[in-house]
């Protein structure tokens, strides 16, 4: 997970925002963040880990969309110019996507289905 900073406090370390009991945000100087005002681009959500921390992860179904294309990809890999190259690319785009997926899991984001 990656810890959403304060852009009003200086970037450094420990400026991370934190949960508070009333479900609004505040960085050590106090300055306040609402659910309502994280706003992340791309395929991104946010979650707080468990020492309070507000942060964002990769959205689970793009996660796993991503590895499905790596697998895709290395099930092709045969048919390239340079099959070890392609293999291997493919390979680490799985590798980073169950990472992605991972980071969502344990953020709490990612849903468990047990069949």
């Amino acid at each position: 997970m990656h810890a959403l900073t304060c852009g009003t406090c200086a970037a450094s370390p420990g400026r991370e925002f934190r949960a508070l009991a009333d479900g609004l945000f505040a960085c050590p100087a106090g300055h306040l963040l609402t659910p309502q005002d994280v706003d992340l681009d791309g395929p991104t959500v946010w979650a707080v880990n468990a020492s309070g921390i507000l942060g964002y992860v990769t959205h689970p179904d793009h996660a796993l969309e991503s590895l499905g294309e790596a697998l895709a990809d290395l099930g092709d890999a045969h048919e390239s110019h340079n099959p070890a190259y392609a293999a291997k690319s493919s390979l680490r785009s799985a590798v980073d996507a169950f990472g992605e997926y991972a980071a969502a899991f344990l953020a709490g984001v990612a849903p468990v289905s047990i069949r």
